[in-house]
């Protein structure tokens, strides 16, 4: 038996030999030939009533291309045009050399300096629900050019912000309510922040803000649920005596809408090696981006007994 045993051990010991050195034929060098990826505008543009322009233009990067490569589009002319009048924005002052993590301009800001934009103006943006706004950006240096139209859209007012306690009065919901027009196809960005919207950005003492991560962020289609009923939602029993709550309804445009739900979805597939890649969808011709109205109403409680 020992005989065989040995016998046996080294027949196998053969075939695993053989196996690995038979592997090593498998092995060989192939050269994938990437395509050539065509460099494409993005465009940032939020328009608010009453507040100057403001635009963000970047280009996107390919995969391989330096990560710290500036993405900030220079020398372009970016136009918008409402009822008969151009107005013609302003690059950002530059200076020095343009990287990703040192892009050395000193930027517009927005309202609550929680945005930066390398292309303004004083202008302000009128108040106007009829007219459209057109956008023209040209990059002249790269023979690009993007167009994209908006149209402003009336807020919608919040009818009912409320706090209800829990039977032991320890810990309370939020409820937020607004009516929804049965007569049109409505689009809706609902938020509710504790505390603050925004905090100050420490490694810029303070001179930029930091967007804060809302407690409730839902975008909403009408058509699916809430077409000509009221647009409802709660939390749960999340908030004590003297949290201060700051809720946001966002009338939207079917394009921001479409683009929001892109980014969302891109996130959530990101580092996930089987979900499908989104297509992000944008109102931007011949580009990337948004260009739209931030159109909302606003209100603050503090919780109290």
């Amino acid at each position: 038996m020992r005989l065989w045993t040995l016998l046996a051990f080294s027949l196998f010991f053969i075939f695993v030999a053989h196996f690995f050195v038979a592997c090593e034929s498998f092995e060989r060098d192939i050269n994938i030939e990437l395509p050539t990826v065509e460099r494409q505008l993005i465009v940032e543009c939020y328009l608010r009533p009453n507040e100057p322009l403001r635009l963000l233009l970047t280009e996107t990067k390919g995969y391989f291309d330096p990560l710290d490569e500036c993405i900030f589009v220079r020398g372009a002319l970016v136009v918008i045009e409402h009822a008969g009048r151009r107005d013609t924005l302003t690059e950002a002052a530059f200076f020095g050399e343009c990287s990703l993590t040192n892009p050395n301009f000193i930027p517009f800001f927005d309202d609550s300096r929680s945005r930066f934009y390398n292309y303004g103006s004083s202008s302000i943006c009128p108040l106007d629900y009829s007219q459209p706004f057109t956008l023209t950006v040209v990059d002249t240096a790269g023979r690009r050019s993007v167009t994209a139209t908006t149209k402003m859209l009336p807020p919608v007012p919040i009818s009912d912000f409320t706090y209800t306690w829990n039977a032991d009065t320890t810990k309370a919901y939020a409820f937020i309510r607004a009516q929804d027009d049965g007569n049109t196809a409505d689009f809706y960005r609902v938020q509710l922040h504790k505390r603050r919207l925004f905090r100050p950005d420490s490694a810029t003492a303070g001179a930029f803000n930091i967007a804060k991560n809302p407690e409730l962020d839902v975008r909403i289609d009408d058509a699916s649920f809430f077409n000509g009923q009221d647009i409802a939602f709660g939390t749960g029993f999340d908030y004590e005596e003297n949290d201060t709550l700051i809720a946001t309804i966002y009338h939207i445009e079917s394009a921001y809408y479409t683009y929001l739900e892109g980014i969302s979805s891109s996130e959530s597939a990101n580092g996930n090696p089987f979900a499908q890649p989104p297509t992000i969808r944008s109102n931007i011709q011949g580009g990337l981006g948004i260009f739209t109205f931030l159109s909302f109403d606003r209100d603050t409680i503090r919780v109290s007994r």
